[in-house]
């Protein structure tokens, strides 16, 4: 019984890991193909100028750009972009696919981890929660604050990570992506990915108080 009840915890630790990565991920998503959202922090960075195009022509380019990464493959097909940035954006296209099936995945094991766990030791979840809280805190405080202080090499060793090619050093003198998107850009992004991921984390601890007194406790 005592086994049963420490694997039971085990489970839903692990479930309660796999949904704050489901939302995180998912997050991103979102955050990731909101041309509305590209173009108020293309605006408050004043790209145009640098840019030379209008206005208009930005938010149909912002327009193209989410939705290719949301899965249209060939939004890209009638922008100015050249082949350059075109192969650098078929990079990020295919890590959007791989971004979509990781919520799949890890929103699947949430369910089974946790409905597993709880089977095993229905008074089990608020502590794998905490757990959860904590490590996914930690993880998100580390992060923020190494973009605070060195917003670049944080941004470096993500694109070293998720790409095979050095294609994402583009060049504003030739290519028009690097001067649209500006370094403020990504940095209010990830900001507000980070920001989101806390709010549901608060909100899932929150629901999980709410439960009835005796539900989080072990005998």
């Amino acid at each position: 019984m005592i086994k049963s009840r420490r694997v039971g915890s085990i489970l839903a630790g692990m479930g309660m890991f796999f949904l704050f990565l489901a939302a995180l991920l998912a997050i991103l998503h979102m955050v990731g193909t909101n041309d509305g959202l590209y173009y108020r922090m293309q605006m408050k960075a004043d790209i145009l100028p640098e840019a030379g195009i209008s206005a208009q022509e930005l938010q149909a380019l912002d327009e193209s750009l989410a939705v290719y990464l949301a899965g249209d493959a060939v939004a890209l097909d009638a922008t100015p972009f050249n082949e350059k940035e075109r192969i650098h954006m078929a990079d990020c296209y295919d890590l959007f696919v791989l971004l979509r099936r990781a919520i799949g995945v890890s929103g699947t094991l949430a369910v089974v981890c946790i409905g597993c766990g709880l089977l095993l030791n229905r008074r089990s979840l608020r502590r794998a929660a905490m757990g959860g809280t904590l490590g996914f805190i930690a993880v998100i405080a580390m992060l923020g604050l190494w973009g605070m202080m060195d917003f670049d090499s944080l941004f470096t060793l993500f694109h070293k990570l998720l790409f095979t090619n050095d294609l994402w050093l583009l060049d504003p003198r030739t290519d028009l992506l690097i001067r649209i998107c500006p370094q403020s850009m990504f940095s209010t992004m990830a900001f507000i990915i980070g920001a989101a991921e806390i709010l549901f984390i608060v909100i899932v601890n929150l629901l999980l108080r709410a439960l009835p007194a005796g539900f989080g406790r072990h005998k």
